[in-house]
């Protein structure tokens, strides 16, 4: 028992020292438990399906916010990121093409209600608004590419996944980090 308390007060405070435990929406809950019912060249594809809008807003996020950013590491990691989930957006498509497949949605060129909220703000009260955003963001990635990771019928895929969830964690860290150091929150 005593064991159990200590452990308890250590998880608790690991947590604390991190920040906030990644959140998780209803939206990308519901697709985990429809990804989990799903197996096989089924879920390889309804898997891609899933990610690739993810990511693309994401993308279309990031450009919104980069017109008028304040912090140069901000505007790099932006950049870094953009590139990054364009290339597994196309590895995404190519793969969906050779399963005979395509994505069912795109979030090119969409302006999302993120999207729009972040090209009405500017400076701190964007960096403020954004951080979080994409710290979030990230981390609904995260949670779907976990699944991808354990569940995908190919070697590649669930690699590719890993990929995927530890950079974006990681990510989501640095931002909200960063959130800390120049906003104090």
């Amino acid at each position: 028992m005593r064991m159990t308390l200590v452990l308890l007060v250590l998880v608790l405070a690991a947590t604390t020292a991190l920040g906030a435990a990644p959140t998780v929406t209803s939206q990308t809950s519901a697709t985990i438990k429809s990804l989990n019912s799903l197996s096989g060249s089924k879920f390889d594809a309804v898997f891609f399906q899933a990610l690739i809008p993810v990511h693309e807003e994401a993308v279309e996020i990031a450009m919104a916010a980069t017109l008028t950013a304040n912090h140069t590491e901000l505007l790099k990691w932006n950049q870094r990121v953009v590139e990054r989930k364009n290339a597994q957006v196309r590895q995404m498509v190519k793969w969906l093409q050779a399963m005979g497949s395509r994505p069912t949605k795109r979030n090119v060129g969409v302006q999302t209600a993120s999207v729009k909220k972040m090209r009405t703000v500017k400076d701190a009260a964007l960096e403020k608004a954004y951080i979080p955003l994409m710290a979030s963001h990230l981390e609904q990635s995260a949670a779907i590419a976990a699944v991808g990771a354990k569940k995908a019928s190919k070697a590649e895929y669930r690699s590719f996944a890993a990929a995927i969830v530890k950079v974006e964690r990681q990510e989501s860290s640095m931002l909200r980090g960063w959130l800390r150091k120049w906003y104090g929150f």
